[in-house]
């Protein structure tokens, strides 16, 4: 298990009340879903992912979350804050763990700079924990809080 996938277990398992969880950008990355498919408190776990390459995967719900889908779960974790629309701003009511990096790839058109960012954007009023930890070229940004 990455350091990301790590941080964000710890938080789940400990501190989220959530019953159904959308796992959202989450490319190759599968340890997260299937450790909380296998918790029987989760009543539902889905991944979303509208990358064509992963059109293939069974498990994947292959529609944009922004503009072709509307997420009902009650914890939304996004991979990719970077690559799209802050999700906290479309979604009220839910608990978020957030996840962007600063690497400035071909496709960022949301380049995280900062947790702080990440909070602003969503407009997360409360925050339960934040980490950071490097990246090849960067750093990753964490936040997990509510709106």
């Amino acid at each position: 298990m990455t350091k990301v996938d790590a941080w964000i277990y710890t938080q789940v398992t400990t501190f989220s009340d959530a019953e159904t969880i959308a796992i959202v950008g989450p490319a190759n990355k599968r340890n997260l879903y299937n450790e909380f498919s296998n918790i029987k408190s989760f009543k539902e776990v889905n991944m979303y992912d509208y990358d064509p390459a992963r059109s293939d995967d069974k498990n994947i719900i292959n529609k944009d979350v922004v503009f072709d889908v509307e997420l009902h779960e009650d914890l939304i974790i996004n991979y990719a804050c970077e690559k799209m629309w802050p999700l906290g701003e479309m979604y009220k009511d839910r608990e978020f763990i957030l996840i962007g990096d600063n690497e400035k790839h071909n496709g960022d058109c949301n380049p995280i700079i900062s947790n702080k960012m990440m909070v602003k954007q969503n407009c997360l009023e409360e925050i339960w924990s934040f980490n950071e930890c490097t990246r090849w070229k960067g750093k990753y940004f964490m936040v997990y809080g509510c709106n």
